[in-house]
């Protein structure tokens, strides 16, 4: 192995080591969602090909892209992505409406849809460097009753 190879290897190595240690973070039901996916770390504002998003999920070749933004650490996108297949298989009907409730009732947030608001607010709950904007009391406590 030459030393690019050495390198290359060392990184994606500490990469899954964060990887793990913000999933262990998650609720046992939530990380089993993520059994054998794979991250990819890309180092720009947004993702190459896509200049829209920061972070990108593909259930069905089980992948997560998340790139670097300046405005948000890797482990906040990364969670606001994993938050995306929370909403689709761990939220009910009944738990989405509460959201919705809860969401209605609270004052200064982004005006965003409903399930963005669920992925900004569980990034945000389980992030070591939350956004402001997103950390509410009253989302936190929801997403850790998940």
């Amino acid at each position: 192995m030459d030393f690019r190879q050495f390198l290359i290897a060392e990184a994606k190595s500490a990469a899954m080591t964060d990887v793990n240690k913000t999933l262990g973070k998650l609720p046992k039901k939530h990380r089993a969602l993520f059994k054998g996916y794979k991250y990819i770390f890309e180092p720009n504002n947004s993702l190459k090909g896509d200049s829209d998003h920061i972070g990108f999920i593909d259930e069905e070749k089980k992948t997560i892209r998340v790139c670097a933004p300046w405005y948000y650490s890797r482990e906040m996108t990364l969670l606001h992505e994993i938050a995306h297949i929370i909403w689709k298989h761990i939220l009910d009907k009944k738990q989405r409406k509460e959201w919705k409730r809860i969401v209605k009732n609270t004052k200064n947030k982004q005006d965003q849809n409903i399930e963005e608001l669920f992925c900004m607010a569980y990034g945000a709950t389980y992030a070591k460097h939350s956004p402001v904007t997103h950390t509410k009391k009253a989302w936190s406590r929801f997403i850790k009753h998940l």
